[in-house]
């Protein structure tokens, strides 16, 4: 008898001990993610996946971040919106015709009117039992697990963002993101931008990009650029060689032609992935947005460009 309340009692403290090292380990992933966006290797490439892995599950859900953990992808974007009654949830339209069972404007939504729709799937059904989670709900989920980019935010809602991140204790695992310049950010904000992961996004329409380059790295020092480029002969395109030296961490984002000249998920799903996600990354790509993240890590294990833990 005491015999087998010892095993009994050995094998629980086993589970304990293996259960506690299996959360330290995950609560270590989106501290590694985040040094590795300050530190870009070229032997290892962050994978973020564009609202979630909506292929999977409805965009932006908390089933479609979860997948992306489970996955092991480092950094998910999430489109967040602000309600009538001021709840940032996330959600990519202005309304939630698209994406829902229901119709109107976010903004003239209360949360709770916001809870009572159901989110469609990726093939636009209506039969999700799914809702909108809240960037609370999402924070909560991904605390510790993985790095989230916050799209939509930009400008406008950064402030009510940051409390969300601070009641939740992640200010760490945020990354907010915007085209607009470093001056218009910090007379807008302040002090806040130096309290906050802030990631600049150069696109084509940018008025001088090397200046806006400069103006961010000299007031700001971003750890990283979201860079877009509709031709390689764009200043922007020349600018990701100007961000490799400098030790700065590039993301390209590869969903349609215009964001990278053309070399896009699609074009790693008909002609090979190495003639697009290849040579995003042999042109200066730290990290790719992707649409379609269980393939590009399967393409980044077998060429060698994930360390993982």
């Amino acid at each position: 008898m005491k015999r087998i309340v010892f095993i009994i009692t050995a094998l629980f403290l086993f589970s304990v001990v293996s259960d506690s090292n299996a959360q330290e380990k995950n609560l270590e992933k989106a501290a590694l993610v985040l040094e590795q966006l300050k530190k870009p290797q070229k032997n290892h490439v962050l994978v973020v996946s564009h609202r979630g892995d909506w292929r999977y599950a409805p965009e932006n859900s908390l089933m479609a971040v979860q997948r992306c953990i489970d996955l092991g992808v480092d950094i998910v974007e999430i489109d967040v919106r602000l309600t009538k009654d001021g709840h940032l949830v996330a959600i990519h339209d202005t309304t939630v015709d698209r994406t829902t069972n229901g119709k109107g404007k976010v903004s003239d939504m209360t949360l709770e009117e916001i809870k009572k729709l159901r989110l469609k799937n990726a093939c636009g059904v209506r039969h999700s039992r799914q809702q909108i989670p809240t960037l609370k709900e999402i924070m909560l989920l991904a605390k510790g697990k993985i790095m989230i980019n916050l799209d939509k935010v930009e400008g406008n809602t950064v402030r009510e963002a940051y409390e969300v991140l601070k009641e939740t204790g992640t200010v760490n695992q945020a990354i907010f993101k915007g085209r607009e310049t470093v001056d218009f950010m910090l007379k807008k904000y302040g002090d806040l931008m130096k309290e906050i992961i802030y990631m600049p996004i150069l696109i084509d329409n940018t008025d001088n990009p090397e200046e806006f380059v400069k103006d961010y790295n000299k007031k700001l020092s971003p750890i990283a650029y979201e860079v877009t480029f509709s031709s390689t002969n764009t200043k922007n395109f020349k600018e990701i060689k100007r961000l490799n030296k400098k030790g700065i961490t590039v993301l390209n984002i590869p969903l349609w032609d215009a964001l990278v000249a053309g070399r896009t998920d699609e074009m790693a799903l008909l002609e090979g992935p190495e003639v697009s996600w290849g040579w995003l990354i042999k042109n200066g790509a730290n990290a790719i947005m992707t649409d379609r993240p269980e393939e590009l890590l399967s393409y980044l294990k077998k060429e060698g460009l994930r360390r993982e833990k």
